[in-house]
């Protein structure tokens, strides 16, 4: 193969590692608030309302109760939940370690990394904050 053609190759595999990261890049981007691994908490309280919020960051929400506090957690879309087999119920004891969600108050909101309920732990995001769920696409319903 003569140095041109080379050359073409080389060109044509940068090309698609540039697109194939930029597309990555913006599945992770387009997942919901940015975490910060580095303000991360941990929390532990009941469950007192589950919530299904329509919009671009759609998805399951919680109002958890501390012995001092009302926090929101943003878990995760519902439809992944759903998937993934992991539902949440009014009244469950819960450890969430998350981090708060940017624009708000540590107190009000956070982005929970993962949810523990008994000896049960849903991993949401990696050690680095970025949701497990990023670039995926919910299942094509059956038609049942």
């Amino acid at each position: 193969m003569s140095y041109r053609a080379w050359s073409r190759v080389g060109f044509s595999i940068a090309v698609v590692a540039l697109l194939v990261s930029a597309t990555w890049a913006q599945k992770a981007h387009n997942t919901g608030p940015k975490y910060d691994p580095t303000k991360e908490m941990t929390i532990k309280g009941v469950v007192d309302e589950v919530r299904e919020i329509p919009g671009e960051f759609e998805g399951l929400h919680l109002v958890v109760k501390t012995d001092s506090k009302t926090v929101l957690v943003h878990v995760a879309p519902s439809g992944f939940l759903k998937e993934i087999d992991t539902s949440f119920s009014k009244g469950d004891q819960v450890m969430v370690v998350g981090a708060p969600s940017p624009d708000t108050s540590p107190d009000e909101e956070i982005l929970a990394r993962e949810i523990t309920v008994g000896q049960n732990t849903t991993m949401l995001r990696d050690d680095k904050g970025v949701p497990v769920w990023a670039g995926w696409k919910p299942a094509k319903s059956s038609g049942k």
